[in-house]
């Protein structure tokens, strides 16, 4: 639908309302009788009597989530937009990684993270000087027992629904099916919050646990949802942002599932400043492209700032499987706020990583959000090497380290630091073999890949479609003229192909292409995609890069869906 204007007045903060379309209530002749003669009471959504504890009685008794006590109603503020009613964490639930200084970590090699280097050429000639690539790479540890099931982190989920016009249907109910698919899977200790928006925004379901009582209230909240109206993203995502920063308490993983079918012109402006708000509030963000005529350069925008994969459902029936895949990623969390630290002792040109980057002196860090249970996260370097002339055959490049918080232990953690080196040898010394390595030269392709397709797709944005078949079939031809094959090169070699097709007119650009491209270069930048679905408009042989970093719990999450 066409975007609608998006004023701050067109929330509405707690509705028991699933329906953005006029329906306000469970019944709408209780709504019509319950406001008659008071018109400030008539603008007030109705809070059903589990949900509101009057001010006059006693507060309410406190219960948390996985536990068997009553359900009674907690204290719930009627006037304004406060989100503080929030069912309790379960008591002994980790805490979350927090944003503020703490003391140095012990180093430990125990921890979920580890750190590697690796040289893109392990000996170079002695007093000549050359630039080299180099990796860093961080590896989470796999979960051990994927069907312990008490061992993962409880989580906080706010999905965040497009109820405009164009969900209705088959869409609307697609995105039901999903979403009762992740209540389903939820243990007790996890926690989710729906808010729909079309042109206002709503919120049917309180952040609530769900044990049995609350995941018949999230049922029954997602079965209410009907669809209308236009289209405002940021109304829908400032009320999610709201539900997050006034919780009461935290989960240790938090996220906000955004997912919209449609066109909003009018909120760029103003999505910036709520991822910020997102990342401070310790709210990874994900948003999902539902079908071909969303706003995917906007979807993208907002996944390259926050840090996460943009993923693209263009087969609408495939919703299910992607909300499976990121919920089955927030649930392997291993690590958080983690800070690879990386001292130089050469000349640092470039590090190629999506994530934030900051230099004082020789002293580079990269700050990656989290990490899921078997994730590896690959840091580019690229070095300047200059002639060595002293006696010694071994030149130190860097050492890298790597600090987290440990949401296993609840605590800050450090790995051993490690080195980056190479040797150099004289020239009447046999020279050393001149191929690159292969774990080195995989991640540079991967790198170089994605910015082939960030050219590419700039060129697609304006139309000019030959600039952007040649950029892409250029990297094409680079890759094919490597000596050395691999399945990953063979892999982004089909990628390519398929943007080519994307990108070989207005029509198929604007009817999926740039949708599909973006997701494509958004999870080769982050290492990070939810799902292994192939859209069906793929015109390519199977497209298989998706299984270079959808982790095993992520499969196991998307292969009960199929089931």
């Amino acid at each position: 639908m066409g975007a609608a204007n998006c004023g701050a007045a067109s929330r509405s903060p707690s509705s028991s309302s699933s329906s953005n379309s006029g329906v306000t209530s469970r019944s709408s002749s209780r709504s019509s009788n319950s406001s008659r003669g008071d018109p400030q009471r008539s603008q007030s959504p109705i809070i059903s009597p589990r949900r509101c504890w009057a001010k006059s009685q006693t507060p309410a008794p406190q219960s948390w989530c996985g536990q068997t006590s009553l359900h009674v109603p907690r204290p719930f503020d009627m006037v304004g937009s406060s989100f503080a009613d929030d069912d309790m964490v379960a008591q002994s639930v980790a805490p979350a990684a927090h944003a503020t200084a703490q003391p140095e970590p012990d180093v430990s090699g125990h921890g979920p993270l580890s750190i590697s280097t690796r040289i893109e050429y392990t000996a170079l000639p002695r007093g000549r000087a050359q630039d080299v690539f180099g990796i860093v790479t961080v590896q989470a540890d796999a979960i051990m027992a994927q069907t312990d099931t008490e061992k993962r982190q409880p989580l906080d989920v706010i999905c965040v629904l497009d109820v405009s016009g164009s969900m209705t249907g088959q869409k609307l109910s697609l995105v039901q099916d999903a979403v009762r698919f992740v209540i389903g899977e939820s243990q007790p200790q996890d926690r989710l919050s729906i808010v729909t928006f079309n042109s206002s925004a709503q919120r049917p379901l309180r952040l609530c646990c769900m044990d049995g009582r609350g995941k018949d209230e999230a049922t029954a909240a997602t079965l209410r949802l009907t669809a209308g109206g236009g289209t405002c993203i940021a109304n829908g995502l400032e009320t999610a942002l709201e539900v997050a920063e006034k919780r009461r308490q935290r989960n240790p993983v938090s996220a906000i599932l955004l997912l919209t079918d449609g066109q909003d012109g009018s909120s760029r402006q103003q999505l910036p400043s709520l991822v910020a708000r997102a990342q401070r509030t310790g709210c990874s963000l994900y948003t999902f492209g539902f079908g071909a005529d969303h706003d995917a350069r906007l979807l993208a925008d907002l996944a390259e700032q926050a840090q996460t994969p943009f993923t693209f459902v263009e087969d609408v029936d495939q919703i299910g499987a992607a909300f499976a895949g990121a919920v089955g990623g927030l649930a392997s969390v291993a690590a958080q706020r983690v800070e690879v630290v990386l001292d130089t002792h050469a000349t640092l040109k470039a590090v190629h990583t999506p994530f934030s980057v900051s230099r004082e002196g020789p002293r580079v860090v990269v700050q990656i959000p989290d990490m899921l249970a078997g994730e590896r996260r690959d840091v580019l370097v690229e070095l300047s090497v200059a002639a060595e002339t002293g006696p010694s055959d071994d030149t130190l490049l860097l050492q890298a380290s790597a600090k987290y918080w440990n949401l296993t232990a609840s605590a800050a953690a450090q790995t051993p630091s490690v080195e980056m080196r190479l040797v150099r040898q004289a020239d009447d010394e046999p020279q050393p073999e001149l191929e690159p390595d292969e774990e080195v030269a995989t991640q540079r392709n991967r790198v170089e890949v994605a910015q082939a397709l960030q050219v590419a797709t700039a060129h697609g944005d304006e139309g000019r479609f030959d600039e952007a078949q040649a950029v892409l079939a250029a990297h094409e031809q680079r890759l094919r003229s490597a000596k050395r094959k691999t399945a990953v090169s063979e892999s982004l070699l089909v990628e390519l192909e398929d943007a080519r097709h994307r990108m070989s007119s207005f029509a198929s650009w604007h009817g999926g292409g740039s949708a599909e491209v973006r997701d494509s270069m958004q999870m080769h930048l982050t290492h990070r995609t939810t799902n292994m679905s192939t859209s069906s408009k793929c015109t390519t042989k199977k497209k298989s890069s998706k299984s270079m970093y959808l982790t095993s719990y992520q499969t196991s999450w998307v292969s009960k869906w199929g089931a």
